[in-house]
């Protein structure tokens, strides 16, 4: 770990001030913090900030474990909007939290997609389903129906 991941463990940084400041690295460093809600809190402000700086960040913090915290880096790929948080985003869909899904779901709406051509293999081999299946769940999304999430 490298200084500053160890400091931001330790203390909890002040996640208003930081967005205020417009800090995004001091950001991206509370996603790592001990305290799950430092976590959400930081990947909530920087889906706002739309940092696309911090996109590599939060899709490594997709697998945290908290469920809240994935949520929150969901929602935050998708108010960023970048591309490469596509495939990572299509893997959250299969989530152990249906929230988690959701707000998957609903990011991959946000992102508009920009690589549709590629979104129904994506779906249809991370969900291990048909590419007709694939097409209909993304259709679903698109159109805002997320029923399909429920297992």
């Amino acid at each position: 770990m490298i200084v500053g991941e160890i400091v931001s463990r330790l203390f909890k940084p002040n996640i208003e001030r930081l967005k205020a400041r417009w800090d995004v690295d001091g950001l991206i460093n509370a996603l790592n913090h001990r305290d799950y809600r430092i976590r959400k809190k930081a990947a909530e402000s920087l889906g706002e900030m739309k940092a696309k700086e911090a996109v590599d960040a939060l899709i490594k913090t997709l697998k945290d474990e908290n469920s809240e915290v994935r949520k929150a880096a969901a929602y935050a790929l998708g108010r960023i909007g970048d591309e490469k948080a596509i495939k990572p985003l299509v893997e959250a869909l299969k989530d152990e939290s249906l929230d988690v899904r959701f707000e998957a779901a609903k990011s991959l709406k946000e992102i508009s997609y920009k690589k549709a051509a590629e979104l129904p293999k994506l779906v249809s081999d991370a969900l291990n389903i048909s590419r007709d299946e694939a097409f209909r769940i993304l259709e679903n999304i698109r159109a805002g129906k997320f029923d399909f999430l429920r297992r």
